[in-house]
């Protein structure tokens, strides 16, 4: 079954925050609020791997970021931002991560890949910069991931 893109993308920010292999957080600094969650890329639908140009295997996941700012909205509201970093594993080998934004609609995403190895666990170090200018935030966490 093919998926329009709209729905496609809801469809892997669903897969991203609800799936049992995965690490949903937040960070709140002021008034912007980073998401964050870590998959196995192998769940994504191979439609939308492909409509986003994005790497699917058992042995590379996926980091997804968003930016919200606080606003007179319940839920906020999706920023532009710059986002660089990296992961490292517990030997301190280094995983550059490079970013991919996506905007759809009203939401706005930044997406790495990035190999693994089974139960490793990862320390990411990343700098998120909201609407690309002022104050760079950090935000720093570790998960362990799985090969299924």
């Amino acid at each position: 079954m093919l998926l329009s893109k709209p729905l496609q993308l809801i469809y892997l920010v669903t897969l991203l925050v609800f799936s049992q292999n995965s690490r949903s957080e937040q960070h709140t600094v002021g008034n912007y609020t980073i998401h964050y969650s870590v998959i196995n890329s192998s769940i994504i639908q191979a439609e939308t791997a492909r409509q986003y140009g994005l790497k699917r295997s058992k042995n590379i996941a996926l980091l997804n970021i968003s930016v919200i700012k606080k606003s007179d909205k319940k839920e906020g509201t999706a920023i532009i931002a710059n986002i660089f970093g990296h992961a490292s594993n517990l030997v301190g080998q280094l995983k550059g991560l490079a970013f991919k934004e996506i905007k759809e609609e009203n939401a706005i995403y930044y997406l790495a890949t990035f190999p693994i190895n089974n139960a490793e666990m990862l320390k990411f170090d990343l700098k998120v910069q909201p609407s690309k200018v002022g104050k760079i935030i950090p935000l720093a966490f570790k998960t362990q991931i799985f090969i299924d």
